[in-house]
């Protein structure tokens, strides 16, 4: 069985292999704190929870969710900060806006493990952008 850290450890893996910088947040004491910030080269910061998928449907807890708008409602319309919930399946990643229950079949997904995190991520940015691939 894969554990969220493991998965964890792979993104910022795949992070540092493409050039761009991740660091994970993992505080047992600090409630509601989003796992990651992720930034591709030459890309805005993303702030992300990550989540394995039990079955279709997951999200963050409430105290994260509020962390992820407090986020959002900072940023603005700049885009240069990105909150983000991750999920993950059998090898395959999940991006979505935050919300408080997303089905997996609503997300942003190649539907392989193949690619490596670090191509997912920048896909999925540009496919929130309207931006040429």
């Amino acid at each position: 069985m894969t554990s969220e850290s493991s998965i964890k450890r792979d993104m910022v893996k795949s992070m540092h292999e493409g050039g761009g910088y991740a660091r994970r947040f993992e505080d047992q004491y600090t409630v509601g704190t989003y796992d990651m910030i992720l930034i591709p080269l030459g890309l805005p910061a993303f702030f992300a929870e990550v989540k394995i998928i039990k079955d279709h449907v997951f999200g963050p807890t409430p105290r994260q969710a509020i962390e992820l708008q407090r986020i959002i409602d900072a940023a603005g319309q700049s885009g240069h900060v990105i909150a983000v919930m991750i999920g993950w399946k059998d090898g395959v990643f999940y991006f979505s806006r935050p919300k408080m229950r997303i089905n997996r079949i609503d997300c942003f997904s190649v539907t392989t493990s193949d690619m490596p995190f670090y191509k997912q991520l920048t896909l999925y940015y540009y496919s929130q952008k309207g931006q040429p691939k």
